[in-house]
């Protein structure tokens, strides 16, 4: 939970996700977090561990998503802010991605950064995801803000 707050919480962070989040929605988001994880076959929500010490350092996650009738994953990332531009987001998706080959049963991996995010849009360059559109959706869902977003994707091989 600490660790959303430090994340979701933080303006600095949150500006390219319509601001940070108050402790009630990240309490519901840790809720949601735990319960997808509880089933790694409709999502998994991880913290990423790094150093010898094993020092959290941020969030990587999948679950069930759909795009424009295409059932796939969806991934998002969160690192604190004094552990970015270090390759942690990067090497961090890059694991579950493996895990996602493996697991078989989708076809392709979505995400959804804004289009000013332009380190989670490297992100999804390096990884080799493909840039389909940019398009603007309610983001928070029910928050009535859209967001500006590009639309990621990537064909996993099986």
């Amino acid at each position: 939970m600490w660790l959303l707050e430090k994340t979701l919480g933080d303006p600095s962070l949150m500006v390219h996700l319509n601001g940070s989040e108050s402790k009630e929605r990240i309490r519901k988001r840790h809720e949601l977090f735990l319960a997808i994880s509880a089933n790694p076959q409709t999502g998994c929500m991880f913290t990423i561990l790094t150093g010898s010490n094993k020092t959290p350092a941020g969030n990587v996650g999948y679950w069930e998503s759909d795009w424009k009738g295409e059932q796939g994953w969806e991934m998002g990332w969160f690192v604190l802010p004094e552990l970015q531009g270090r390759g942690i987001a990067t090497a961090a998706a890059r694991l579950v991605i493996e895990s996602l080959v493996k697991r078989r049963g989708r076809k392709s991996v979505f995400a959804f950064p804004s289009v000013d995010n332009r380190p989670s849009n490297a992100i999804c360059r390096n990884l080799g995801f493909t840039l389909k559109e940019d398009v603007s959706n309610e983001y928070p869902p029910g928050s009535g803000r859209l967001l500006h977003v590009n639309v990621w994707m990537l064909a996993l091989e099986t």
